[in-house]
């Protein structure tokens, strides 16, 4: 793999050049997207808990930045996912017209991913500052406590590429099983929660605790 990336990075260079330029050419706000999006997704939020419609509980920092910032972590997952999920279906016909390493669209789109995550986790950081909200020293730490949740959304999404051309009931159903993990771990509401059987699938999934374990990373002092 490490020889075909380096025979092909030139051809990996251009391909995330072209996502980035296509995704964005017809956007006046352009990357601005990337900042307004989250903060309309964590709006809706503040005020449907503002309503009293959602209890979340009591949150480790002010609900404003603790939505933000476990939805931004969720949505690198996801996002990874979906990126890696779609790669035959966005570019099957060139793989069969001019054939090449698969690993070249995966580097691609795990570049891309990352582009697309820094701007959000700079906003990220600020409004945690902007609420007070105590940066340790493990913060540091924190890009490395991303990678289990990279490596898992790529994993699930490259199982599910090959079924989005062959049954595509399958990978739309594993798309919607996506969203719905996302009410069933503690993103926008805390861990511990009142109902058992929720507290019980909470408690067993492994997205409770990559997603948790990287939210703790940026506010609480493990040494």
């Amino acid at each position: 793999m490490a020889v075909h990336l380096r025979t092909y990075w030139f051809l990996v260079r251009q391909l995330v050049k072209v996502e980035i330029q296509a995704e964005f050419r017809r956007s006046f706000l352009g990357l601005g997207w990337l900042i307004i999006a989250p903060l309309i997704a964590v709006a809706v939020w503040i005020l449907l808990n503002g309503a009293g419609v959602i209890d979340p509980g009591a949150t480790s920092m002010p609900y404003p930045a603790y939505v933000l910032l476990s939805t931004s972590i969720w949505g690198f997952f996801a996002e990874a996912y979906l990126r890696c999920g779609r790669l035959l279906e966005s570019y099957g016909r060139l793989l069969i017209n001019t054939p090449f390493p698969v690993e070249t669209l995966l580097a691609q789109a795990v570049i891309v991913h990352l582009i697309r995550f820094v701007i959000p986790l700079g906003l990220n950081l600020i409004v945690l500052l902007v609420f007070r909200v105590r940066l340790t020293p493990t913060a540091l730490l924190f890009p490395f406590a991303l990678l289990p949740l990279l490596l898992l959304g790529c994993g699930l999404g490259l199982l599910i590429t090959p079924l989005r051309i062959i049954a595509t009931d399958i990978s739309r159903v594993s798309d919607e099983g996506v969203r719905l993990l996302m009410y069933l771990t503690p993103i926008v509401y805390a861990p511990k929660v009142e109902v058992s059987f929720l507290a019980n699938i909470i408690s067993l999934k492994p997205l409770t605790y990559l997603v948790g374990f990287s939210r703790d990373l940026l506010t609480r002092d493990f040494f």
